[in-house]
C-alpha cells in the first residue's frame, strides 16, 4: 500500500517542481513567456538597411525609365541582397543611349554592394585604384574611385573609356595586366 501512496506523492512532487521553474521570474532561469520583452528582435538597422538599398535601387530604376529605358523592379534575395537593376527585355540600345541615361542615374547607386555581402572591398579597391593610377601615367583622364564609389565607378568607367580605340585598348591590357 505504501508504494501506491509514493507513486501520486512523486507525480505531485514533480508537477509542484515543474510548476516552480516554469513560473520562475529569475534571470538566470529561461523562460517560455511570450510576454517577455528581452527577446531576441531583428534590429531596425539591418532592416533598414535593405530597404534603403532597395529604395536607391528602385530610384535608379525609375531615374532610367524617365530617360526612357525600361528597367525591371529591383529584387532582393533570400538573404536580404538587392540584386543589380536589370534591362527589360525587347529594347535595342546603343552604348551611347545607355551611357548617357546611366551617368543622368548613377548616383543614385553609391555605395551600393550588389548580391553579395557587404564585405571588405579594399582589395579590389586597390586593383582599380592601380589601374586608374597606370592609365593616367599613360595619358588618360580617369577618375580615382574610393570605397564608398566604387560601384559607380565601374560603371562609368565601362562607359566612358575609349573601347573603340586601338591604343585606349592596348593602355588598359597594359595596365590591367600590371601588378
Amino acid at each position: 500500500m505504501a508504494n501506491k501512496l509514493a507513486r501520486p506523492i512523486r507525480w505531485a512532487v514533480i508537477g509542484i517542481l515543474l510548476l516552480a521553474a516554469c513560473g520562475s521570474n529569475s534571470d538566470d532561469v529561461p523562460s517560455l513567456n511570450t510576454e517577455d520583452t528581452q527577446g531576441v528582435e531583428p534590429t531596425a538597422e539591418a532592416a533598414g538597411d535593405v530597404l534603403d538599398d532597395e529604395a536607391k535601387v528602385m530610384a535608379f530604376t525609375q531615374c532610367m525609365r524617365d530617360q526612357g529605358i525600361e528597367f525591371l523592379d529591383p529584387v532582393v534575395d533570400s538573404d536580404g541582397n538587392v540584386q543589380e537593376p536589370k534591362l527589360a527585355e525587347g529594347g535595342a540600345l546603343t552604348r551611347e543611349e545607355l551611357g548617357q541615361a546611366y551617368e543622368a542615374c548613377a548616383e543614385r547607386l553609391e555605395g551600393l554592394t550588389f548580391g553579395r555581402a557587404r564585405g571588405d572591398v579594399s582589395e579590389r579597391l586597390d586593383q582599380f585604384l592601380a589601374l586608374a593610377t597606370c592609365l593616367r601615367e599613360k595619358g588618360y583622364d580617369v577618375d580615382e574611385p574610393t570605397a564608398e564609389t566604387l560601384q559607380v565607378w565601374l560603371g562609368d568607367f565601362r562607359i566612358e573609356y575609349d573601347w573603340d580605340d586601338p591604343e585606349a585598348m592596348e593602355a588598359y591590357e597594359e595596365c590591367s595586366s600590371a601588378d
